[in-house]
């Protein structure tokens, strides 16, 4: 697997909590605060209509994708040539309930959000 060069500040974030530098309460302050690129199948208009994510599932949950720079998603733009790129917290907040999210899928710095976490997340982050 290819090295992970970090793109922007979410991303040295990222490394930073993954390597134990940054707590993780702390990386996700950074996480909802940061823009995030989300891939969609189809064109995402300006009221967000149109909007067609790219999922995976993971152990039987529907796991929305996002990452952590617009540059990662290469590898899926046959699937999703369209992005959206959005605040961390907003992204999150468009989730619905039951699904999960998977960031940077394919990439070898990444992490999953279970629905629990996800709704403790925009609980906290409102």
């Amino acid at each position: 697997m290819s090295q992970f060069i970090p793109e922007n500040e979410l991303e040295v974030s990222l490394e930073k909590a993954r390597s134990g530098r940054l707590a993780m309460a702390d990386f996700v302050k950074v996480f909802v605060e940061s823009d995030v690129a989300v891939p969609s199948g189809r064109e995402i208009m300006a009221d967000g209509s149109g909007f067609q994510p790219l999922l995976f599932d993971k152990e039987q949950v529907k796991m929305v994708a996002c990452f952590t720079a617009k540059e990662r998603i290469e590898s899926f733009v046959s699937l999703a040539p369209y992005c959206l790129v959005i605040k961390g917290i907003e992204f999150l907040r468009r989730i619905p309930p039951g699904y999960g999210v998977v960031v940077n899928p394919g990439q070898p710095v990444g992490f999953d959000i279970s629905p629990e976490g996800l709704s403790q997340i925009v609980r906290d982050f409102v």
